[in-house]
């Protein structure tokens, strides 16, 4: 083999190198976005209803009493409350910064099909976040919830005023459902003790051999090696070629005799 086909090797070799370092340096990407975990969860039922009294008025012409009659003020809510994950903000190549979102479903215990009650709701900065839904349900219904947690950021585009911007959630990443959490409804304000029932799509949020998520390996020791590769890689293969073209020439060089 000449040396310009040894140079050729070399450049190949670098070429793919350098794609190695780009996958390298997308895998790191969706390392830093790594999965959320399952969400974990309570209900609670709030009632904020109140009753307005009986009210008397004077008519201003006759000196009449009129008497207004009282009413009920139906105030019912239901408070998601989400324990909020370990997770620290980040920028991405795009330069938006992801965080942790959730979105709450809800249906009837008895039916199929599921209703998005909140949807990609950031998470707080403090150990809870609360999504509140209206509590129009009568005394004794069954509703099933689930909690869904994902990685990603907000984006808003421009409408024709007075209409506000619309917003997209853009997805990183897309963690699994939480199980369902089977709730009665009732009248006034007490935490709920709700039964599970398992999630087909997800049996993990309640499995022992789950374990929390840990840190991912930090992600410049991993372009740390790969540029040292790039680099090494191809001063060794330099100078291994310079020391073959060195023998080629030795050996042929005529030799002298006396």
């Amino acid at each position: 083999m000449n040396y310009t086909s040894k140079s050729l090797i070399l450049i190949l070799v670098i070429l793919s190198l350098s794609s190695l370092i780009v996958i390298s340096v997308k895998s790191i990407e969706v390392c830093a976005a790594s999965k959320p975990s399952v969400p974990q969860f309570t209900v609670k039922f709030i009632d904020k209803s109140y009753d307005v009294p009986p009210t008397q008025t004077i008519d201003p012409y006759t000196g009449e009493t009129i008497t207004h009659p009282g009413y009920h003020v139906n105030n019912c809510w239901i408070e998601v409350t989400i324990k909020n994950q370990p997770f620290t903000p980040h920028t991405n190549s795009d330069g938006h910064v992801c965080n942790v979102h959730y979105s709450v479903q809800i249906k009837g215990h008895f039916e199929e099909n599921w209703q998005s009650t909140a949807a990609h709701i950031e998470q707080t900065d403090s150990q809870y976040t609360v999504i509140s839904h209206p509590n129009n349900y009568a005394d004794g219904s069954q509703l099933d919830f689930r909690v869904q947690a994902a990685i990603g950021y907000i984006i808003e585009e421009e409408r024709v005023p007075p209409s506000p911007p619309d917003r997209h959630f853009i997805a990183e990443v897309v963690g699994d459902w939480s199980n369902i959490q089977t709730v009665t409804t009732h009248s006034g304000s007490s935490t709920v003790s709700p039964s599970q029932t398992a999630n087909s799509s997800d049996s993990s949020a309640t499995d022992p051999n789950n374990p929390p998520q840990q840190t991912p390996f930090p992600s410049y020791l991993i372009i740390i090696l790969v540029a040292v590769c790039i680099i090494l890689i191809p001063i060794a293969i330099v100078t291994y070629l310079n020391k073959q073209r060195k023998t080629q020439t030795t050996q042929t060089q005529p030799t002298t005799t006396l």
